[in-house]
């Protein structure tokens, strides 16, 4: 699967409650600060942790975050993919 495209991120601070589900399904994206909400604002993000950002983003029951990129028809092709690629028996599993 080719690397995913770069995206922005925005978060809302009047939105985060602090649940936190951003950082857990992406830490290396989205840090928090002392009270738990999100500790940035708007930040570029690297293709390399692209679906990461996406994922963190989905997961935020506020809907606090933003990804400023591909529509969510790319990023769920991308993990329809990587569902794919995981569930194939790989040669090792066949012998």
């Amino acid at each position: 699967m080719a690397p995913a495209i770069p995206v922005r991120v925005r978060t809302h601070p009047g939105l985060c409650v602090g649940w936190g589900e951003c950082h857990r399904w992406a830490p290396n994206v989205y840090p928090l600060d002392d009270d738990g909400h999100v500790a940035v604002h708007m930040m570029d993000v690297p293709s390399e942790l692209a679906d990461d950002a996406w994922w963190g983003a989905s997961v935020c029951p506020e809907r606090a975050i933003t990804v400023i990129g591909p529509l969510e028809a790319y990023w769920f092709e991308r993990l329809r993919h990587r569902h794919e690629q995981r569930s194939r028996p790989s040669i090792e599993d066949e012998e």
